[in-house]
């Protein structure tokens, strides 16, 4: 018997059958347990859990149809902390019953990092070097001090910060450079008696800032004359550039400034100066 004949038998068309059959039906089987398995034609679709807390979000009857993964914690002050600030997929997006949604909540501490060194830097570096900490540049004031264009000072929030200091990410850090001009070391600044204005005019001129200020009886800003000032003036002392001055006020209505004066010793007053 040839193959042509063999084939053409009823036993072996019987067993080819059996076998398209058999083929067919495990075919079958296979596409109900993937269909069965992959959800097939089932679709849900992502709630929206940004702005919710991780407990608000974990007691929503929606969210029991996906697995809940938090990724990452991102700080961010205008938002509330705990509170999811993305996720993925994004809200409304149809996905199968089951899928995993990502969440980036908002953390409750900010990022901390070092401060940098940045004292006699050029402000070119210090602002890149600002920048790599993931600090922000603030103001930048020039007072007379030889090293140009030199950092002299680095002050957040109006405080010196030790280099290495841990601060706040994205904290904004004021600079001091020196103006390459004149010896960076201005002279003490006779202040008493003056107003408060004159006296702000004065110290800006020479580099100087002030610093506490306090206001004895009656006395405020719009009446206010200096009392007391801290670095005392001695006549020919000099001070590094960017230094703040302590200043103590009274009001010219309620006190004699030309007698308070007269009482002080003769080193607070220039010899080229005549006394009153």
């Amino acid at each position: 018997m040839n193959f042509i004949q063999f084939i053409t038998t009823r036993r072996f068309l019987k067993h080819l059958a059996y076998s398209i059959l058999l083929f067919v039906v495990i075919a079958w089987i296979i596409l109900m347990v993937l269909k069965f398995y992959t959800r097939h034609d089932q679709v849900a679709v992502t709630p929206n859990f940004v702005g919710l807390s991780i407990n608000q979000v974990n007691s929503l009857e929606s969210s029991k149809d996906f697995e809940l993964v938090v990724v990452d914690s991102i700080y961010d002050y205008t938002r509330k902390p705990g509170s999811v600030i993305s996720q993925d997929p994004l809200p409304n997006t149809k996905v199968k019953p089951g899928r995993a949604i990502y969440l980036s909540l908002v953390s409750y501490m900010p990022e901390q990092v070092s401060m940098p060194e940045l004292i006699d830097l050029s402000l070119r570096r210090a602002k890149a070097l600002l920048q790599t900490y993931g600090l922000k540049l603030g103001g930048v004031r020039v007072v007379p001090d030889i090293a140009e264009n030199a950092v002299l000072k680095a002050t957040v929030n109006g405080v010196f910060v030790k280099p290495g200091t841990p601060i706040r990410k994205g904290s904004v850090v004021d600079l001091v450079i020196g103006s390459g001009t004149g010896r960076g070391q201005p002279a003490i600044p006779f202040l008493i008696g003056k107003s408060r204005e004159e006296a702000r005019i004065e110290l800006s001129k020479l580099g100087l800032v002030i610093g506490n200020e306090s206001y004895l009886g009656s006395c405020d800003s719009t009446n206010a004359q200096v009392f007391e000032q801290t670095p005392v003036y001695v006549y020919g002392k000099h001070l590094l550039g960017g230094s703040s001055f302590s200043l103590i006020y009274k009001s010219g209505a309620d006190f004699n400034f030309d007698e308070y004066i007269k009482t002080l010793v003769i080193d607070t007053i220039p010899p080229e100066t005549p006394l009153p």
